[in-house]
């Protein structure tokens, strides 16, 4: 894709904190977010993030770089959340505090995952997405047919017939799979999609096999790697897949 002349990299993604990219990018330039930002449970992303806080530091840390996604995002147009048991009380806390609307949860459903029920921990299986807009919400003209649920079941990659064959190479990669479904339902061809917690890439891969135009950031500067293997992926069952959705 050609990025936009506001974007300052040549590549689809930029390496630094999101809140200091979002701070440089105007008003209103996105159609659409899909984001996965850390969980606050303690994972090891390297030394760029802390992923163990107090859940009012935690709720704190998220609302400042959610109101510059809130800044960011066009009128009416969608932003998705995904978030963890640990997390939802402060990602809601932190949607109540912006002027976004709640519309509805979205679920990722993991049939491959076995659950153990060890005390609240009750979504191994299904993982959760705060969908909000940006006002009132304009799905008039969006693909319906794409996402017809609010569950989608999507294979994670820790097994042989999900979308990404090196699931190890991040701790919380996704699947591209689930990402297209979810960009497809929820935006349109040639729009501009965001993610300010890149990861692995993942949002970038399911935007190029939906048509859409891709954007992220991602802070620890180890995963860049990750990223440009990820988009040069040609793995024979993802875009086998995307032949599948055009037809």
């Amino acid at each position: 894709m050609d990025v936009p002349a506001w974007w300052r990299s040549s590549h689809p993604w930029q390496i630094g904190d999101c809140l200091s990219i979002m701070k440089m990018m105007p008003d209103e330039c996105v159609d659409f977010i899909l984001t996965d930002p850390p969980f606050n449970v303690g994972i090891d992303y390297g030394t760029t993030t802390n992923d163990k806080m107090t859940d009012k530091q935690y709720e704190l840390w998220f609302l400042e770089r959610l109101k510059e996604m809130e800044r960011i995002l066009k009128p009416r147009k969608t932003i998705i959340i995904f978030t963890g048991d640990n997390g939802a009380h402060a990602i809601w806390n932190a949607i109540e505090a912006t002027g976004l609307t709640f519309q509805h949860f979205i679920k990722w459903a993991k049939p491959n995952n076995q659950t153990i029920l060890r005390g609240f921990s009750l979504w191994n299986r299904t993982e959760l997405g705060f969908l909000c807009t940006k006002g009132k919400a304009d799905w008039n003209t969006l693909d319906r047919k794409a996402v017809y649920s609010d569950t989608i079941e999507e294979y994670a990659t820790s097994v042989k017939g999900g979308d990404d064959i090196n699931p190890v190479d991040h701790p919380c990669r996704r699947p591209a799979r689930l990402y297209e479904k979810i960009i497809r339902g929820f935006s349109l061809p040639n729009d501009i999609i965001f993610d300010p917690f890149l990861g692995s890439g993942t949002l970038l891969l399911g935007a190029k096999l939906s048509g859409r135009n891709g954007l992220g950031c991602e802070i620890n500067p180890e995963f860049e790697k990750l990223i440009r293997n990820r988009l040069g992926e040609q793995h024979a069952d993802i875009l086998s897949y995307a032949d599948d959705q055009k037809s």
